[in-house]
């Protein structure tokens, strides 16, 4: 599955550009329990409130479901940058920006598998992607 590879590519773009001072990355520094919501609840949750029923929602409405391109939905497309402005709060503007687009695949995975389960799954495989990019740094 291609959605899998965004999580690597994107980790990895972020660790060189990190090395190369284009940006800085957040390094985060928590035990099990921040690593456990990072890994477990935030995925599970984040899904549940933005795709489960932001886009389900939008993809609901006449407009929502129309393609914009590539099969992305415009239910797809807002949901994506309500995702990215709520990262703000925990994030570097940049950062929230660059969240866009596996936001993007997340939600392209709802709408081909009407499912959270892969959702959830590929949004904690991008958290690991994330999470492994700051500490080998």
């Amino acid at each position: 599955m291609l959605s899998l590879l965004a999580g690597p590519v994107g980790g990895l773009a972020l660790y060189v550009g990190d090395h190369l001072g284009a940006l800085a990355l957040p390094h985060a520094r928590f035990g099990w329990a921040g690593l456990a919501i990072s890994l477990l609840l935030a995925p599970m949750l984040e899904e549940l409130v933005f795709r489960g029923g932001i886009q389900d929602a939008l993809d609901r409405t006449p407009w929502g479901r129309l393609c914009v391109v590539g099969g992305l939905s415009v239910g797809n497309v807002l949901t994506s940058l309500l995702f990215s402005a709520a990262h703000l709060m925990a994030a570097p503007a940049w950062l929230a920006g660059a969240i866009f687009f596996p936001s993007l695949v997340l939600g392209r995975l709802k709408q081909l598998y009407s499912s959270l389960v892969p959702v959830v799954l590929v949004h904690a495989w991008f958290n690991v992607c994330y999470l492994t990019a700051g500490a080998v740094m």
